[in-house]
């Protein structure tokens, strides 16, 4: 969008370790909005890219709110890059390229249009309008595919609840008929899907890489199986998105990789994970003034933290991740302000103010100065964020020594404001509010973020139900069982189940708690390991009082050791059903 270097393009395999090929964009050059001079453009710049690869050119279509279409094009993934400008804006397009070397775009937002174009993406027809008969407002994000003889539209109509479809038709001109192929909230409650692409492997199956949104982590990448019914490209299994599942088959097994995330700043470039915010001034900032530091000068006098350029930023990780940075603050002058920032609308972040020769440990939410403590004059500062994307919070906490850390200020809650339509992101920054002249030096930046296969979890920890691998007859709901926190629940209906395919159970645990509410008449919790053929405990359910009062209710189990699949199924009389918040084994 507005984070520069940009538009990033990532390359894999196997659909699943991913790398960093470009960033395809070095800046925006359209308007100074984008150095941030006189205005910004939070929220908007690079918007619904459609990558496409036809005859030995790679293509990116996009376009911006404020300047129009555009397109980006390669001769390999690497670059170099080359923008072009186009005549006319497509909204959430999708670039298709037809059997016969005719070129088309569609287009739109709840009325889509096709639009036949040239080499250069310049228009040689009318706009069309191809498809108006939508099931509600908001079809959005169209890609377009010609795949058994059906040209095909993968569309989403777009909200908090987003739904995916398929439109197909025998003429790319229509008409098309239409149908749902994924809709459901994945593990968090009234968040659907969007946008999505179809992409086919090499040992013939089909996959979906389409995003979910996740609140203050943003919108993230989720990869779907599909299954082809009938010419139709139903996603998921079962009707249910997947949350684990198997690795495609490409016909070769990759080695895994990992996204780069910490920096020890020794490199004369930055690596590909960060962007600034917004076009940087590349005079205020090197790696290579002081070798194996990051400097960042104060590159303008604001008031405050987003209008100030030269931020860096990068994406954070879920379920959690935790940052910490070593600075050296001795070279800050008054009115300077430095740190580690969560970056979003509203923001947090804890650094270093300067006021009146005296250098402080600052905390600040949306602007507001929460927490201080004074540094004594130390040069050196680690200061950390820990981020728990789940819970969409954040804890701030600042050492002399990199040894022992205490924490300061208030919990932050993340939100995901659509005035920036980024997920928040962490941050390093240093700006001026009175006058230039000062700097900071920050030696490194790690990012620690869960390792290990996905979805293991050791049995004597809280383990929330909605973390589950599989659902059946259940789904996902808002609970208000902790206030104030983004807590969950899984309302399972009578023979329901939820699976867990990995539970460490260390050497043996013997009972189980679970947090539990009814309003109907009692049933039971059965509790499987491995298969379902044999519960290994039962824990009795009586009426709560309503389906948001909870109670903790324990049951003794056969001890059970060692890593293990669990399923926790419910039985009660037809028409029951009970709500699950958590669980833990003792």
């Amino acid at each position: 969008m507005y984070f520069f270097p940009g538009v990033p393009i990532l390359k894999s395999k196997d659909l699943v370790s991913w790398e960093y090929a470009a960033n395809a964009v070095q800046r925006f050059k359209q308007h100074p909005f984008y150095d941030l001079s006189g205005g910004n453009r939070y929220g908007h710049g690079q918007w619904a890219s459609s990558l496409r690869y036809h005859k030995g050119k790679f293509y990116v279509l996009f376009v911006t709110l404020d300047e129009g279409g555009m397109l980006l094009t390669a001769d390999k993934a690497e670059g170099p890059w080359t923008l072009h400008k186009l005549p006319k804006p497509y909204y959430d397009a999708g670039l298709f390229f037809d059997d016969d070397d005719r070129i088309y775009i569609v287009h739109g937002y709840s009325k889509l249009s096709i639009t036949e174009v040239d080499e250069n993406l310049s228009p040689i027809s009318k706009d069309s309008v191809i498809f108006d008969k939508v099931q509600r407002k908001g079809l959005e994000g169209s890609h377009v595919y010609k795949i058994n003889g059906y040209y095909y539209i993968y569309a989403t109509y777009g909200g908090g609840d987003g739904y995916q479809v398929a439109l197909r038709a025998k003429s790319i001109y229509g008409p098309y008929e239409e149908k749902v192929v994924l809709k459901d909230d994945m593990n968090l409650a009234g968040k659907g899907v969007h946008q999505g692409a179809l992409v086919q492997t090499q040992t013939g199956q089909w996959w979906s890489i389409i995003f979910q949104d996740r609140d203050g982590v943003g919108r993230v990448p989720t990869l779907q199986p599909v299954t082809w019914i009938d010419n139709w490209p139903i996603v998921g299994e079962n009707g249910k998105a997947v949350v684990t599942y198997k690795k495609p088959d490409v016909g070769h097994n990759w080695p895994v990789k990992v996204l780069p995330i910490s920096d020890e700043f020794d490199t004369p470039a930055l690596g590909m994970q960060w962007s600034w915010n917004h076009n940087p001034n590349d005079s205020c900032w090197s790696l290579t003034v002081r070798k194996g530091y990051l400097r960042l000068n104060t590159a303008k006098v604001v008031t405050s933290l987003p209008q100030a350029r030269n931020t860096l930023t990068q994406r954070m990780f879920g379920p959690y991740s935790t940052v910490t940075a070593e600075f050296d603050i001795s070279k800050m002058t008054n009115g300077d302000v430095c740190g580690l920032d969560i970056f979003q609308d509203p923001y947090a972040y804890i650094g270093v103010a300067m006021k009146n020769g005296v250098r402080e440990i600052v905390v600040c939410n949306n602007g507001a100065v929460t927490d201080s403590i004074a540094t004594n004059n130390r040069a050196q500062l680690f200061l950390r964020a820990e981020a728990i994307t789940t819970s969409d919070q954040v804890k701030f906490f600042y050492s002399f020594d990199n040894l022992k850390f205490k924490r300061i200020g208030d919990i932050f809650n993340m939100r995901f404001n659509l005035k920036m339509f980024t997920g928040n992101r962490f941050a390093l920054f240093n700006y001026a509010t009175q006058k230039l002249g000062g700097y900071v030096d920050i030696n490194w930046f790690k990012m620690n973020t869960r390792k290990g296969p996905a979805n293991l979890f050791k049995a004597n920890t809280q383990i929330e139900a909605e973390m589950y691998d599989e659902i059946k007859k259940a789904h996902v709901e808002i609970c208000k069982d902790t206030p104030g926190l983004k807590d969950q629940d899984v309302f399972i209906q009578n023979e329901g189940a939820l699976t867990f395919d990995q539970i460490d159970f260390g050497k043996g645990y013997k009972s189980i708690s679970t947090r539990v509410a009814t309003g109907t008449q009692a049933g039971e919790l059965r509790f499987f390991v491995d298969d379902q053929q044999s519960p290994i405990g039962k824990l009795i359910i009586h009426n709560t009082g309503g389906v948001q009062k909870f109670e903790t209710t324990q049951a003794k189990i056969k001890q059970t050791a060692g890593k293990r699949k669990l399923t926790i199924k419910f039985f009660g009389v037809t028409g029951s059903e009970c709500r699950i918040n958590w669980f833990v084994f003792e």
